[in-house]
């Protein structure tokens, strides 16, 4: 599925989003994707006249487990170079490369994620060449090193779990295990400050004209985030409506 010329929402992978950035000359990934859903990947690429090993680069935007599973297989048969933010990687001993999984630890607990070496450690700022330009947002909050990416020349952000949306409206994330309730809040207000008029998250639908004005009349209207109970309290609603179980609907 295309959002917008040259960003592809990859079918067939659940639980959570990974996007294709197709160029002439090189394909990229923003997330991989929960365990097994490489071949997905690859079918995908496949489908739009690609081969697979012309990924170069999976830009995560944070180190849960329904965004990291793949990346291993994706990288281990493309060579792709993964790229994370320091805050969301660790050291194994006496060892100087670094690993998705965070502060946390959570990757390494999970069954069927093997952990991932992030070969390139973004910072707050850079921009990839990508598609004009893909620039580096440091979001903490849902996990200390969460990032968001921002193609300039298409006013589209890929937000991970900072942010979500079901095609229509924007949506904040429920405390997951590294969560940090003042970052969070600080990096959504730094987000509602930028422009960006589509919305590529981590789970839902891609939202395609006014984003950032949503979010801002969402800060507004509830300026306090998402809590544990106030998630749980939602599940019965969420059922009957067959709403999502990510963020607050």
């Amino acid at each position: 599925m295309e959002v917008v010329p040259g960003v592809h929402a990859v079918p067939g992978v659940r639980w959570s989003r990974a996007y294709l950035i197709v160029e002439s000359e090189q394909l990229a990934l923003i997330d991989s994707g929960p365990p097994m859903s490489a071949r997905r990947v690859f079918r995908y690429v496949e489908s739009i006249g690609r081969r697979p090993e012309e990924l170069r680069h999976v830009m995560m935007t944070h180190g849960h487990p329904d965004h990291v599973g793949s990346a291993r297989a994706i990288v281990k048969r493309t060579g792709a170079v993964v790229h994370a933010h320091t805050s969301d990687t660790h050291r194994k001993r006496r060892g100087s490369r670094r690993y998705l999984g965070g502060a946390t630890g959570i990757v390494a607990r999970v069954p069927l994620v093997r952990t991932t070496e992030a070969h390139f450690q973004v910072e707050h700022g850079q921009v990839a060449d990508l598609l004009g330009g893909l620039r580096v947002v440091h979001t903490p909050g849902h996990t200390p090193g969460s990032v968001c990416y921002l193609l300039e020349r298409e006013g589209l952000l890929f937000s991970g779990d900072t942010l979500f949306s079901d095609g229509e409206r924007v949506s904040r994330s429920a405390p997951f295990p590294g969560y940090n309730r003042d970052d969070y809040v600080a990096s959504l207000r730094a987000l509602a400050e930028m422009e960006f008029g589509v919305l590529c998250g981590g789970h839902g639908e891609p939202l395609l004209r006014g984003a950032s004005r949503r979010l801002r009349e969402l800060l507004d209207a509830r300026p306090e985030p998402p809590t544990w109970g106030g998630f749980f309290g939602s599940i019965p609603r969420r059922m009957r409506v067959r709403r999502p179980f990510t963020g607050e609907w």
